[in-house]
């Protein structure tokens, strides 16, 4: 599996990239990955690839 760091931002953490949107982060639904039920080693989302999301488990 990738590092979060890999991976793309999601929609609110890209729009906090920009200046007076920074309290979005707080907004981001993609802290961890999300299997895809019944299936093993399947993600159905993955986890948000924004630094601010890095050093959570």
């Amino acid at each position: 599996m990738t590092a979060a760091a890999d991976q793309p931002a999601s929609p609110e953490c890209t729009l906090a990239a920009r200046s007076g949107y920074q309290d979005l982060h707080a907004h981001c639904g993609q802290t961890r990955d999300l299997p895809l039920p019944f299936a093993f080693g399947i993600l159905l989302l993955r986890r948000c690839g924004c630094p601010c999301h890095a050093a959570r488990p």
